[in-house]
């Protein structure tokens, strides 16, 4: 009669577990790395399209969309880079996507082309992110602590 040790089947179902969790977080990599190297080919088009428009001459406004289409696309990239090194998401990179993305739509539209109604509600998105950008990474601490 063999006697096993009540352990010895919770470690193999452990180390299971951690083969599984290595495999899925392998696989979340790959896909992270494809989506990075996508954004990389859309900032380099983009900028080949704003080279083009810089020589020719264009109107200022295709220039600007340009621009912040490309910085969003930084951010997502930069985004992307923080995942893929800490293996989480930065709740400060999302807030700053979504600011500059929102700034970038209204200044394509024009601000006086907007209805002050869509303005204001606006207006309370983009300080509702700078609150949560200003207080996403505070954490307090319980006295005694």
């Amino acid at each position: 009669m063999t006697v096993q040790h009540p352990h010895s089947e919770s470690t193999g179902l452990h180390n299971r577990r951690h083969a599984v969790r290595s495999v899925l977080e392998l696989v979340q990599d790959l896909i992270v790395l494809g989506l990075c190297a996508g954004l990389f080919a859309a900032m380099s088009i983009k900028l080949v399209h704003l080279g083009q428009s810089l020589v020719r001459g264009t109107d200022f406004s295709p220039v600007l969309a340009d621009i912040m289409f490309i910085l969003v696309l930084i951010e997502l990239f930069r985004l992307l880079q923080i995942y893929l090194e800490e293996h989480r998401i930065s709740v400060s990179t999302m807030v700053e996507v979504g600011i500059v993305a929102t700034l970038r739509e209204v200044l394509l539209t024009g601000a006086m082309q907007v209805d002050w109604r869509q303005m204001l509600v606006l207006c309370a998105f983009i300080l509702t992110l700078g609150v949560v950008l200003r207080y996403a990474g505070v954490r307090t601490v319980p006295p005694g602590d």
